[in-house]
């Protein structure tokens, strides 16, 4: 299979973002800063995680470039043009924590949901709907519905989902977490593979430092209070990742002194 017919580089680019929120205080409201000055350049077919305490606004954060949300300040670019509201002409496709799966719709309709929504032929979405499957290998459970899958398969058909729409960047916001370990750590495994094979950008939000280590290129650390870019740590080990490494074991220790405000 080919993945990479009429895929060309495009960047994305978050300038000065800041996100504020009004919240009361006794009779009146006031403006809590969840998100300032947020500055980010992430190049094509790049893997980025993106790390920090709870609340500091890293969902917040993916929901802005995704044009779920629009900040206060600032913007988002995507080859220059300005990403103001979620579809596929932001060339972005989004991955929550959990799977979203229509339950009364087949895994292969599932997939290729946002297809039909576009107007794509039948025998198009299907063509494609398969492709996809069978790179997340659930092309034997098409006709399953959602409840007959096991937790790993359902977000395997999430990520089949975002790619049938073949987005440059995939947007994942704790798409692992609800997961045993050994299920995610196949996930993830599955996840190093489908970029190697369809050359996406990723955005990974999550609170496993292990994962990001694993999945990323670059590592940006988000303090709180509100979320400010700490640090970002360019992570130059090759794949496959050994997590007991004396290089992984050191970029850990560092992750977790920035996060812990060493």
């Amino acid at each position: 299979m080919v993945f990479l017919e009429g895929i060309r580089a495009m960047t994305l680019q978050l300038l000065g973002i800041t996100k504020s929120f009004e919240q009361a205080d006794g009779k009146s409201l006031v403006a809590k800063v969840v998100l300032k000055d947020i500055n980010l350049t992430i190049d094509d077919r790049e893997v980025v995680g993106i790390l920090g305490p709870s609340g500091c606004g890293k969902t917040t954060l993916l929901r802005i470039i995704a044009g779920l949300d629009q900040p206060t300040e600032g913007e988002v670019l995507l080859d220059g043009k300005k990403v103001s509201r979620p579809g596929a002409r932001t060339k972005m496709g989004m991955i929550f924590q959990e799977h979203a799966l229509l339950p009364w719709r087949s895994v292969i309709d599932n997939v290729s949901l946002g297809l039909e929504i576009q107007k794509v032929s039948g025998s198009e979405r299907e063509e494609k709907a398969m492709r996809y499957l069978e790179l997340v290998g659930l092309q034997g459970s098409s006709h399953s519905r959602p409840y007959e899958l096991s937790g790993g398969m359902r977000q395997r058909a999430a990520v089949a989902r975002a790619l049938a729409l073949e987005p440059s960047f995939l947007l994942m916001d704790e798409p692992f977490s609800a997961l045993d370990p050994q299920t995610r750590k196949q996930i993830q495994t599955d996840i190093i593979r489908i970029q190697e094979k369809t050359a996406k950008a990723i955005v990974l939000v999550t609170h496993s430092v292990e994962e990001a280590i694993l999945l990323a290129d670059r590592l940006v650390i988000l303090s709180a209070n509100p979320g400010m870019v700490r640090r970002i740590l360019n992570i130059e080990m090759e794949r496959p990742r050994d997590s007991m490494s004396r290089p992984f074991l050191e970029m850990r220790k560092e992750v977790l002194g920035l996060l812990g405000g060493g």
